[in-house]
Order: structure tokens, then C-alpha cells, then sequence
């Protein structure tokens, strides 16, 4: 039981850690495997149904088993990556601006059935994400610095490699968008939302939300609404990017 509790607070400090990476203020690296380099432009959130339906109808089922202990903390305003937060910032010499609201989903499949890494692969280049900074995917929008929303691995340390797709696999991944976002929260929210379901039918797999409970149409209005209650405090229009 010491040695679930103590993977999930690491994988929780793993992807605030990337999370709080993501704010400097650089360009996306340039080193990319070399399979991205034929890869087909990445679609706008233009290009993208904001309307996607969830999972399922009815309640979501918490996921049991082995899995259940990888997902990190879910919650924007846990403290507990907030010391490596701050130290990663003091390294860089830059200071970082924390988030004001984390939202993440999980993909994973059902029982002990891993991902790997060709098949995880091929799923996000079809989505249309691209790999580059801090070795994990993210959605761009163009002109922004900030990522619209990222992918990264549920195994520590959060990152994959990109010579050993052919070799590695996962349990599963997480997407997570920072807010405020380089769009308005509801159009990243609904551009993460398609991602993670298009991923999840390519890899048979299933989308969960911050619960880790099956995403439901319900859970998904409520996230909405939470994402329009925050456009509304922030003055940010859905269909309105940063300037």
C-alpha cells in the first residue's frame, strides 16, 4: 500500500512538474524523432468537432485494479508538486506563473491490457498532435508559445522516449490542458475532448475523467460549464484566441 501511494504522488509531481516547464517561455524543441518529420500538418481548432459526445450514458464506473494506482492527483489546487514547481522555476532562473486550473482526462484500457508504444504512436500522429518539448505531445495553436494542451505518459517520469516506440508500452496516457489557455477554456477543453476520444477508438480504449471514472455526457457538461464560468471571469470569448 506505501508503494502505490508513494507511485502516485510522483507520478502527480511528474506531470505538475511538466505542467510548470510548459510555462517558460521558449520554443518548441527541435528534437523530434525523425517520423515527425513527414507528418502531416497539425489541424487548427477550427479543424476540430467541439460537439463530440462522451463515453457513455449513464454513470461512470470508477476504474479498479493495478492502473487505478498511476493516476496522479487531479485537482488544480493541489499543493503537492508545488515545491518541485518552484524549484524547477529556480533552475531555469525563470519564474513561472502558476496555473489558475488544471484539467486533465486519462486513457487507458480496461484490466491489465497495455499500450504500446507504435500503436500509441500512430494514434497521435492521426489526432494530429505533435511531439516535441519536454519529450511528450502537445496541441499548438498557431503563434502561441503555450501548448493548447499536452499528452504525456502515466509511467514515471512522465515523458516518452522517441527511439523506443518499437519496444516500450504503458498502462496509459493523460491529457491536460493549464488554464488560462492560449484559446478561450471551452475551446481548448472541446479540442481536448475530441483528441482524447479520437485516441481512445483508434487504441480501443477508454476515456476517463478526473475521477478516473468513464466519461460520461453528464461529467462533460459540467466541465462546459465550468470552462464558460471561467471565459466569463476571465472576459475571454469562446472562439477567441490570445493576442
Amino acid at each position: 500500500m506505501d508503494n502505490l501511494r508513494l507511485i502516485l504522488i510522483l507520478i502527480g509531481l511528474v506531470v505538475l512538474a511538466l505542467i510548470v516547464l510548459l510555462h517558460k517561455p521558449e520554443g518548441e524543441t527541435k528534437r523530434n524523432h525523425a517520423r515527425w518529420r513527414g507528418a502531416r500538418r497539425e489541424p487548427t481548432l477550427g479543424d476540430i468537432d467541439g460537439g463530440a459526445d462522451g463515453n457513455s450514458d449513464d454513470d461512470g464506473d470508477a476504474i479498479d485494479g493495478e492502473n487505478a494506482s498511476l493516476w496522479p492527483a487531479a485537482s488544480g489546487d493541489d499543493a503537492g508538486g508545488t515545491a518541485d514547481g518552484h524549484l524547477a522555476g529556480e533552475r531555469s532562473g525563470v519564474v513561472h506563473e502558476q496555473p489558475d486550473k488544471i484539467v486533465y482526462l486519462y486513457i487507458c484500457r480496461r484490466g491489465d491490457k497495455r499500450i504500446s508504444g507504435s500503436e500509441l504512436l500512430d494514434a497521435a500522429i492521426k489526432a494530429g498532435l505533435n511531439f516535441g518539448e519536454m519529450n511528450i505531445f502537445h496541441r499548438r495553436q498557431e503563434g502561441a508559445k503555450k501548448p493548447v494542451f499536452s499528452m504525456a505518459n502515466l509511467t514515471a517520469p512522465g515523458h516518452f522516449d522517441a527511439s523506443q516506440w518499437n519496444v516500450f508500452d504503458t498502462p496509459g496516457v493523460t491529457l491536460f490542458l493549464t488554464l488560462p489557455a492560449p484559446v478561450s477554456a471551452l475551446d481548448a477543453w472541446d479540442a481536448m475532448l475530441a483528441t482524447a476520444e479520437r485516441i481512445s477508438k483508434l487504441l480501443e480504449a477508454d476515456v476517463l475523467d478526473d475521477a478516473k471514472c468513464l466519461l460520461t455526457r453528464q461529467r462533460i457538461a459540467q466541465i462546459r460549464e465550468e470552462m464558460r464560468e471561467y471565459d466569463r471571469q476571465s472576459g475571454k470569448l469562446a472562439g477567441t484566441p490570445d493576442p
